[in-house]
This record gives structure tokens, C-alpha cells and sequence, in this order.
């Protein structure tokens, strides 16, 4: 019902340009103005904002923010959802505001009905001021154009840096040897040998690969002396691989887990890019049977760990379901390599 009311409000302007003001554009106006309450002028430096409730992509910008020097005790984040205002304070920012997904793109349809630029400073490339900045979505891949590249584009248009090719340097957050080690202690995980297979993506999401596929290859690796454990926040909603422990592991000291570990088999997510810079670690990354529908490349090739700079030493391999049993082989004897060369 609900849909056919919409469906015949989009062919009624007047009545559909109202709404979209009524319904989005003043409410993003008092979003807007809560942040702005929430970092007053005299308090705060520079505002950033993150419209999307993203883990990776809050890494990536917050990583190359600090990396360049451009966060400071004034400086406010903005974050959508609770998985970016999450990572977003791992970061030196003097102070966090956390909105609702919805109303922070209202912000962004507010922003864009204004057609100029807001206190904020957006931190994703699509997020800034122009009306017609979803253009950028369709440069995806865009010869070689990666999604670090239009990650830097947008900070260079919204941010005011200049954009730089080249690898940075990715953040290290604060850690000690003990919490890991208690970590392998209560789940009796083997320094060197344990793989920790990230399934999921997203809300929830295995895009396209079958549960039996990590069934098989957590089978495969136990067999071959492997402890294996998967990565979920809730058993309910991420159920571990059968077989295997569920564990979470908190974001702050996942590429020391992964370093004493040995192995990472995930599902291409923004895990993956926070499990990038870890060392003498064999990051096998998955990418499903899915497109970028607007995009000029493949969702492995505007994705790659490889291409966006952050790690050069990752397996990245594209699941294919009539290959199940050669990809099965293919990461278990990756994996086995890699441990087997730690032993020596």
C-alpha cells in the first residue's frame, strides 16, 4: 500500500516536491542544527562527517585524516549509525556526535537543496555539496580509478586536501600483548596456525557465497591442524561456520589477533581494510558473485586490497559457485603454505 502512495506521489511534482522539503529537507535542516549546537564555533575545529554507517570507509578517511595531521582535540566527528561513530573513536577527534542513518541523509539532501557548502566537512566523495555529485558513482573503476582513489578525491573537494598518489601509512592502535593472548588463552586458538573466517559483510550479508563454502574450507583447514573460529557480533544474526567458535573480536586489536593468528578468510567488508596492514599474517580475501551496476569495473577491482594500496601480500580470489571445491583448495593450501613457512 504504502508503495503505490509513493508511486503516485512521484507523479504528482507539486504535491512530490513538497514532501521531499517537508520530509527531508527541514528535517535534515534540524539535524543539522543539533550538530552545530553539539560543536559550537568557539569550541570546535573542524567538523567531519560521515554520512554512512560504515566501518571501512570510517577507517579508510580517519586513517588518512590522521595520517595527513588533520585531526586535533578541536576537531569533531560526526558519525551515522553506531558502527562508524565506533570506529570513528579510535581516532583523536576532541569530541563524537552520534545521528540516526536516515537523518544524516537528510543532512545531505538538505546540503544539497541549499547548493552550497555546510559547516561540515563530508568525508565520503558522493557527500558534497553539488546536486550532481552522484555522478562520481558512475567514474567508478573508471581507468584504474579505485575506491581509495575517489576516497582521496573526496577529501581533496570536502576536506581540503590535496590529493597525492601513493601508499600512507595506516593508523596502529593502542594494544598489549596480554589481551590478545587472553583472548587465544579462553578459546584455546594456536599462535600460527588459526584461521579466523569473516563471512559476513554489510548488515548481515554473505553476498552470494553459500554457508556450506566455509563449511567445507573450515573442515578442510581443521583437518589440517588449524584452529578455526568465525567472526560474529551476534549468533542470532552471524552464526558461526559450523564447526567452528563464534568470537568477536574488538576492532582495536584485530590486526594484533590476526598477527599472532597467522590467517584471515574474509569476505571482502571494511574488516578487510582494517586486517590489510597486519604482518606475517596470509589475508585471504573473498569477493562474492555480485556487480556494481553503475560502475566500470568489477566489485573486485574497484575493491582490491591491491589496487587502493593498503597491502600487496593479500590472496584476493573471486568466488565462483560451479569452482567451490578448486577455491576450497586453493585458500586451505594457501593458508597451510603460509603456516608451514612460520614453523621453519
Amino acid at each position: 500500500m504504502l508503495r503505490r502512495v509513493k508511486e503516485a506521489v512521484k507523479r504528482m511534482p507539486l504535491l512530490a516536491m513538497t514532501g521531499v522539503f517537508v520530509l527531508r529537507v527541514l528535517r535534515g535542516f534540524d539535524t543539522y542544527r543539533r550538530i552545530l549546537q553539539a560543536c559550537p564555533a568557539q569550541e570546535a575545529g573542524n567538523i567531519y562527517f560521515m554520512d554512512y554507517d560504515g566501518s571501512g570507509d570510517t577507517y579508510l578517511t580517519c586513517g588518512y585524516l590522521a595520517y595527513k595531521g588533520m585531526i586535533g582535540p578541536k576537531d569533531a566527528f560526526v558519525g551515522s549509525g553506531g558502527l562508524s561513530l565506533k570506529i570513528g573513536k579510535l581516532f583523536g577527534f576532541g569530541r563524537f556526535v552520534a545521528v540516526e542513518p536516515k537523518a544524516a541523509l537528510n543532512v545531505r539532501v538538505m546540503e544539497r537543496f541549499l547548493g552550497k557548502r555546510l559547516e561540515l566537512r563530508p568525508l565520503l566523495y558522493e557527500s558534497e555539496y553539488l546536486e550532481y555529485s552522484g555522478i562520481l558513482r558512475f567514474m567508478s573503476g573508471y581507468r584504474g580509478l579505485d575506491f581509495m582513489s575517489m576516497l582521496k578525491i573526496g577529501m581533496d573537494i570536502n576536506c581540503g586536501l590535496d590529493y597525492e598518489e601513493g601508499t600512507w601509512t595506516q593508523p596502529e592502535f593502542p594494544w598489549t600483548p596480554e589481551e590478545v593472548e587472553e583472548i587465544f588463552q579462553v578459546h584455546g586458538l594456536r599462535p600460527g596456525k588459526t584461521a579466523l573466517i569473516a563471512p559476513y559483510a554489510g548488515k548481515n550479508d554473505m553476498w552470494g557465497i553459500p554457508a556450506g563454502f566455509y563449511e567445507k574450507l573450515a573442515q578442510q583447514l581443521l583437518m589440517e591442524g588449524f584452529t578455526v573460529c568465525t567472526n560474529s557480533y551476534d549468533p542470532q544474526r552471524e552464526p558461526a561456520v559450523p564447526g567452528t567458535a563464534p568470537i568477536l573480536i574488538p576492532h582495536r586489536l584485530m590486526r594484533a589477533f590476526c598477527e599472532k593468528a597467522g590467517c584471515f578468510i574474509g569476505l571482502r567488508s571494511g574488516l578487510c581494510d582494517i586486517v590489510s596492514a597486519a604482518k606475517d599474517c596470509k589475508k585471504i580475501i573473498l569477493y562474492g558473485e555480485m556487480t556494481i551496476p553503475s560502475a566500470s569495473a568489477s566489485h573486485q577491482e574497484f575493491f582490491s586490497l591491491d589496487a587502493m594500496g593498503l597491502c600487496g601480500d593479500c590472496l584476493e580470489v573471486a568466488y565462483k559457485s560451479g569452482q567451490k571445491d578448486e577455491i576450497v583448495s586453493q585458500l586451505v593450501s594457501a593458508a597451510k603454505a603460509h603456516a608451514d613457512r612460520l614453523c621453519i
